[in-house]
């Protein structure tokens, strides 16, 4: 089981609690309440955590000659001359999607259709630049 604290004891030890989580690599879980539980994880573990949950856009030549990316997973779809194209403008609604989620996250998390998608999200939103979202393309 990982280690709990309760969320005062957090509070009043946080060096020690970030030395356990980013020196020693071991997660900790903070409980406030009975009921309310987060996780803290370092961002390079996170990271791998996710590194499962690929963006594969299919490339779709179009028989006027543009190319459509279908990124199935997160249904989002573009359509331009190029691929490069296509990506640069699929990279763009990644991080529009991916902020729209987050600032309604409550209504996304709760749509049976969308739920799925937060991991995806996630690894956009964790991201540091358009090359690094672009990166996760597996194209």
């Amino acid at each position: 089981m990982l280690p709990e604290l309760k969320f005062t004891d957090a509070r009043k030890e946080l060096t020690d609690l970030y030395n356990e989580v980013f020196n020693n690599y071991r997660p900790v879980i903070i409980k406030r309440r009975q009921a309310e539980e987060v996780v803290v994880l370092r961002l390079d573990l996170q990271k791998a955590l996710l590194s499962s949950f690929a963006l594969k856009p299919e490339i779709i030549r179009e028989d006027d000659g543009s190319v459509t990316l279908a990124l199935d997973q997160l249904e989002l779809y573009v359509n331009r001359d190029t691929v490069n194209e296509a990506i640069l403008e699929l990279v763009a609604d990644l991080k529009f999607y991916a902020g729209d989620y987050m600032n309604r996250s409550q209504l996304f998390l709760n749509a049976p259709n969308r739920r799925a998608h937060f991991p995806y999200v996630l690894r956009v939103l964790m991201s540091d630049s358009d090359e690094e979202i672009r990166g996760l393309l597996e194209i």
